[in-house]
């Protein structure tokens, strides 16, 4: 089993909300006004909001801001495919790399390997023959993740 380190709760919620960018999401004021659009940014503490392509009723929105204060929900309707913990799980047994060579920060949605190679659900950073490996399983991981199917 990879090493891992534990999050807060905050921390937790925050990595959750920051898997959220680039997403189609949908925002429902404490008014009960909704916004469908893609989650750009946020800020924390106040949780500010910032959405791209936004549908509004009656209307197209190019950005919209919404401050933190007036949210209700931000419901997500996309699949989270990458699990860092699992992908960390997942290498360790196909590569059959020593549990120790593996960490895994969940807070912030990556997995080191070697101290060297860097991979998050965009993809692995890092060089060489173990850095291709591990993008290749990566890819893998993915596909099998979208066809439903829990990575072997």
């Amino acid at each position: 089993m990879a090493s891992i380190m534990s999050p807060t709760p905050t921390r937790r919620f925050l990595a959750e909300l920051q898997n959220l960018v680039g997403k189609r999401v949908e925002v429902v004021l404490v008014n009960g006004q909704r916004y469908r659009g893609t989650l750009l940014g946020f800020d924390h503490p106040e949780l500010n909001l910032v959405l791209g392509d936004v549908e509004a009723e009656r209307e197209k929105v190019p950005r919209l801001f919404l401050m933190g204060r007036v949210i209700a929900e931000i419901r997500a309707y996309e699949l989270m495919l990458f699990d860092a913990r699992e992908f960390a799980d997942y290498i360790v047994r196909k590569l059959g790399l020593r549990p120790d060579a593996v960490r895994v920060y969940e807070d912030a949605g990556v997995v080191v390997v070697y101290n060297s190679i860097r991979v998050t659900a965009n993809g692995v950073e890092g060089a060489g023959t173990l850095a291709a490996k591990i993008s290749y399983l990566l890819k893998e991981y993915l596909e099998a993740k979208r066809r439903g199917e829990k990575p072997a």
